[in-house]
């Protein structure tokens, strides 16, 4: 280390890279592995001031190496742009061979482009079942007539407090739910069935969401949420409004909306 600007300096040195002093008599230290990481101070080429006099012995000598903040920034820029590759190769090769964390960051990635896309009120496609089921039906009223657009035909089931129907809709792929149009009661016999006043969707992503329906032959549309990334729901009938035939319920149709993968 140079005793004139503690400059450090390579032990095959025999000035200072700095200031120029001679190393012959100068401390030998063992440079501590954090202080590659920490820009040296000031230029290696420093000023020589002539002197004017007013100093005692006058003549000329080297001036104290001053703040360069240049060649800080300089060196912080070389310095990120290695941490930056070596993150993104960890990163990258994370991303490849481990599925868990390529799971998560695509699921990221398609909530950040779904909120995007909200934000500029972008077009909601039609999403289409693959699969639909129940729990319970009645003859000649099966699930698949809540999700074929057909506003014809019905889906019928018995209803009672104890136990509420469900229908099961599957996707061929991940789809985030926007909205959802319900034809609620029964296409032919509105009034004879049951309809109902409460539908409790439960998604593949294990949220949930709730809709109270009001008690019209009329569509009614409701915006959805929580339905982000899921290849299934269940739709829950919590409660309904009397059918004059008995207890039980029909829903017409269910029509949804929103974005594929």
């Amino acid at each position: 280390m140079c005793g004139a600007c503690g400059e450090g300096n390579p032990g095959t040195r025999r000035f200072c890279s700095r200031c120029g002093t001679s190393l012959v008599e100068a401390a030998t230290v063992k440079e501590p592995w954090w202080r590659r990481f920490v820009p040296r101070r000031g230029p290696r080429v420093v000023a020589l001031d002539t002197g004017t006099g007013d100093r005692a012995g006058g003549g000329a000598h080297l001036t104290r190496p001053r703040f360069d903040l240049r060649f800080v920034l300089r060196w912080t820029y070389r310095k990120g742009r290695i941490v930056a590759a070596v993150v993104l190769l960890c990163a990258t090769t994370l991303y490849a061979t481990y599925p868990p964390f390529r799971k998560s960051v695509d699921d990221q990635v398609q909530r950040a482009r779904t909120r995007v896309t909200d934000a500029i009120g972008g077009h909601l496609s039609p999403i289409h079942a693959t699969g639909v089921a129940a729990d319970a039906e009645e003859p000649g009223h099966p699930p698949l007539n809540a999700a074929d657009e057909v506003l014809g035909t019905h889906w019928l089931a018995p209803w009672s407090a104890s136990k509420n129907p469900a229908l099961s809709f599957t996707f061929a792929h991940r789809v985030t739910l926007k909205k959802l149009i319900l034809h609620s009661g029964a296409s032919d016999a509105y009034v004879r069935n049951g309809r109902p006043s409460l539908l409790r969707l439960v998604f593949s992503n294990g949220e949930s969401f709730v809709i109270v329906p009001k008690d019209t032959s009329e569509a009614q549309t409701f915006s959805i949420s929580h339905a982000v990334l899921i290849t299934g729901m269940q739709v829950q009938v919590g409660a309904v409004y009397p059918g004059s035939a008995g207890s039980d319920v029909a829903i017409t149709d269910l029509e949804l909306f929103g974005l594929t993968t």
